[in-house]
């Protein structure tokens, strides 16, 4: 129905390789770009963080972060009108000497051509760092990216879990909260990955949405209203143009 028209933008919780399988088969990837990747948005210090790719990608080549770098930047800036997103690679140091092979030919690329392709690159980071609110996109394989994202749930629900017994442990830590409360929602509310939705397939021809697979009401609304505000600002349509361009440069 997507790949027709029927449809604006596909939402599903199911398996991430068969809708990642689906979505490049039927509908297609966009000109230009090897392979789709699974972005998320997370929480980061007043404001939110892209990480791509989060799982789709479990074996990479530099080509792959390098354009995935590319998507990232194209959709920040036409999105969330950020007119020179900072990408960073996430590695185990910021030295360019640092990581495995494909971090560092990766880190040559970016270096090298990140001007040529648009690429506001700043770099390594290392994973204490990303949530700092200096980056706005971090790249990395699948493989890394999955546990990342799924390291930073964990430790969401932990920080929650333990502030939420701390409060209530007896009569006079409830009472003594109170004053506080509006505090502690507020932050409760920055540090709940669910309001930023599911994770957008980027590098396909139409919009597709990837919800938790654990996913409660609360998470589908907001994923819901991500996959609405994915196809009105139409961000596909842009890549698409932002990719012919840089082919025709190429």
């Amino acid at each position: 129905m997507l790949k027709q028209d029927e449809g604006d933008v596909f939402v599903s919780a199911g398996n991430s390789g068969a809708l990642l399988t689906g979505a490049t088969l039927l509908v297609g990837r966009i000109k230009g770009i090897d392979r789709p990747a699974i972005a998320p948005m997370l929480p980061s210090y007043k404001k939110g963080l892209m990480l791509i790719d989060a799982g789709a990608n479990t074996n990479c080549k530099p080509l792959n972060l390098v354009q995935f770098a590319q998507m990232a930047t194209i959709y920040l800036r036409n999105t969330y009108n950020i007119e020179k997103p900072k990408i960073g690679l996430l590695n185990i140091g910021t030295e360019e000497t640092k990581g495995n092979e494909l971090i560092r030919e990766t880190y040559k690329e970016l270096k090298e051509n990140s001007e040529r392709l648009g690429i506001n690159f700043v770099g390594n980071v290392e994973g204490r760092e990303a949530f700092s609110g200096e980056i706005d996109a971090i790249v990395t394989d699948g493989f890394t990216g999955n546990i990342f994202l799924k390291t930073v749930e964990g430790m969401g629900k932990l920080v929650k879990r333990t502030l939420a017994e701390s409060l209530k442990k007896n009569i006079l830590s409830t009472i003594c909260s109170i004053p506080a409360l509006p505090g502690i929602k507020r932050f409760a509310k920055t540090m709940d990955y669910k309001q930023y939705g599911g994770a957008l397939f980027l590098g396909v021809k139409k919009p597709v949405v990837k919800a938790h697979g654990s996913s409660d009401d609360f998470l589908f609304y907001f994923t819901l209203k991500q996959a609405e505000n994915f196809s009105k600002s139409n961000a596909v349509g842009k890549m698409q143009e932002e990719f012919e361009k840089i082919n025709e440069k190429a």
